[in-house]
């Protein structure tokens, strides 16, 4: 009996040890644990949103921008944002500047740039400065921050009565210059 209980003098040390060897490796094991992350398929969108608005305030409390779409969707990861049907709208203290209606389009949150792809009219309201323009192409980028609009593609102007052809054209907002790139042919009335 004495020589048993010696034996299991030593044997609890050893069995402690390796109680303790296992509780820690169960516990580095656990802390390292990470839950289940659900992987998302690249291809298909993140989300989408049907009959979609979005609105922004300048600092003071003013419209700024206004984008609706009757379909808008994000894959995973990416920037971009796509629409379909995308109307912007782009205010300032208020006021509409002008407004840009497509077909399908994106909006990279990053950049600030908008791309519209398909069908695209460029409005800016008759005012003081003179009547209502009317910007039509196939495609067109959209500057959000610098307030740019261009376009490489075949592009038709009215402006009032007076109609302009020509194969691309810069929009600078804020001076208020539509700028013609090329083979442009302008036909004025008063």
């Amino acid at each position: 009996m004495i020589t048993s209980l010696m034996r299991s003098h030593r044997v609890f040390p050893v069995l402690l040890i390796g109680l303790t060897a296992l509780l820690t490796l169960w516990l580095d094991q656990i802390s390292r644990w990470e839950p289940n992350k659900r992987e998302l398929d690249p291809n298909k969108p993140e989300f989408v949103a049907e009959n979609f608005t979005a609105t922004r305030f300048s600092p003071e409390g003013s419209l700024q921008d206004r984008l609706v779409a009757s379909r808008m969707w994000q894959y995973p990861g990416k920037a971009d944002v796509y629409f379909d049907q995308p109307d912007m709208r782009v205010y300032q203290q208020g006021i509409l500047q002008y407004q840009a209606v497509g077909d399908s389009g994106r909006y990279n949150n990053k950049t600030k740039q908008a791309f519209f792809d398909r069908k695209v009219t460029l409005i800016r309201p008759a005012s003081a400065r003179g009547p209502e323009t009317r910007v039509l192409t196939s495609a067109m980028h959209v500057d959000t921050q610098q307030r740019i609009a261009k376009s490489q593609a075949p592009t038709t102007i009215h402006y009032g009565k007076s109609v302009a052809n020509s194969v691309g054209f810069v929009y600078e907002q804020q001076a208020g210059q539509l700028n013609l790139l090329s083979h442009a042919k302008v036909i004025y009335e008063p």
